[in-house]
């Protein structure tokens, strides 16, 4: 393996011994690595710049005759004893010699880093994607939106949330129709409810001289995207239907308008209805139910008092048609609990449950019941049914 060599800094001479200064001019020595041609001090016995093994072979003492002239000018020490040092990355080190693992390491610890960095980055916008994609957080910012549309009277925009149904029911002019100018603002949304593919939105509204409400709009998962199932100039069809006595056009138009929002608890109210018109009591049994059972989770138009109307229905439907008395009785305690319901209402109820307890052979209950509809029931006809149900009893 070549070795390295002791020279003269100042005037190339070479040196036998590893001294620190030179025999002929005094000037410092230096080890010159046979490898890569850096100066390294004499006392180094490894190099440097490559790591290799710095023992020198020691030079044939020069002749006297050979002694440098001293007119001559200095010998660099570059040109005549050390080869150039090359600008590339210098070859591996000999097997069994130690390596230099200082700067490899710091560089793999460098590129380790930095794939750690980018790893860590990645995986946070991953998460941060995925969480938006989220319906309650996705969700909030789409009814924002829509509802920035309908403030500034941009409705072909708001017109652009809609489910493929509510836009085939409803086109955009009509919508645009629809619209009031009165100004009005919203703030603070949230999460009012939210189930597979649905999730209902709530808000404050302040409309021109009046109030602020909570309101509510619902937006529901159609082909990848969350739309408006909009109905409501459909139920105003509805409405206009049943003013104008016109029972099945109402019903058309309530089939059409639970068809695109199924999740509506006023259309499914007025499809109870005109079943039990129609005498359909088993179809307005269910559609009364559901009715109800969306109210207590879906805010509607409809109010205590439709409420009450519906289970009226549903529980003479029950009694009377279908012959479920015992199913009635839900209904009536129900009724019996509405903060408005009047005397008469009262009495009424108690006089149609007590009639389900006689059929049910339930005597105590319906004793119970007829004594206290003694005390509310004042009407000719209410004082008879009183009176005929005593008898009964008395039996």
């Amino acid at each position: 393996m070549p070795q390295a060599r002791i020279l003269c800094a100042k005037c190339g001479a070479a040196s036998s011994e590893a001294r620190p200064d030179c025999a002929h001019c005094g000037g410092r020595n230096v080890r010159v690595c046979a490898a890569c041609g850096f100066q390294n001090s004499v006392a180094k016995n490894f190099c440097d710049r490559c790591g290799r093994p710095s023992g020198f072979t020691p030079a044939v003492p020069p002749v006297a005759s050979a002694a440098p002239d001293p007119r001559a000018p200095p010998m660099t020490l570059l040109a005549t004893a050390v080869p150039p040092a090359r600008a590339a990355v210098p070859p591996p080190p000999p097997d069994g010699a130690p390596r230099p693992r200082g700067l490899d390491a710091r560089r793999r610890a460098g590129r380790a880093l930095v794939a750690l960095a980018a790893v860590a980055a990645g995986a946070a916008l991953l998460k941060s994607r995925q969480e938006a994609r989220r319906p309650e957080a996705a969700v909030p910012r789409l009814a924002a939106q829509y509802l920035d549309a309908l403030r500034a009277g941009d409705y072909g925009r708001a017109y652009g949330f809609f489910s493929d149904a509510a836009k085939a029911a409803c086109g955009e002019e009509e919508f645009r129709a629809s619209r009031g100018a009165t100004p009005w603002s919203w703030s603070k949304p949230s999460v009012a409810h939210q189930e597979p593919g649905a999730v209902l939105i709530a808000y404050d509204l302040q409309t021109q001289d009046a109030p602020v409400r909570r309101d509510h709009l619902l937006f529901v998962l159609e082909k990848g995207r969350w739309v408006r199932p909009y109905n409501w100039t459909l139920m105003r069809k509805v409405e206009a239907a049943f003013d104008r006595n016109d029972p099945e056009s109402g019903r058309a138009a309530a089939e059409e308008a639970a068809a695109i929002n199924p999740r509506d608890p006023m259309a499914w109210g007025y499809l109870c209805e005109t079943s039990y018109y129609r005498k359909a009591y088993g179809e307005a049994e269910r559609r009364c139910r559901r009715a109800l059972s969306l109210a207590r989770v879906y805010p509607s138009n409809l109010t205590p008092k439709s409420l009450y109307h519906l289970r009226a229905i549903l529980a003479d439907a029950q009694k009377n048609a279908l012959g479920r008395p015992d199913l009635a009785l839900e209904q009536f305690a129900a009724m019996l609990d509405f903060p408005d319901a009047s005397s008469e209402d009262q009495c009424q109820i108690l006089l149609a449950r007590a009639e389900a307890y006689l059929q049910l052979r339930r005597r105590n209950e319906a004793a119970a019941d007829l004594a206290r509809a003694n005390a509310l029931c004042a009407r000719p006809t209410d004082r008879a049914d009183l009176a005929r149900m005593g008898r009964t009893l008395d039996r």
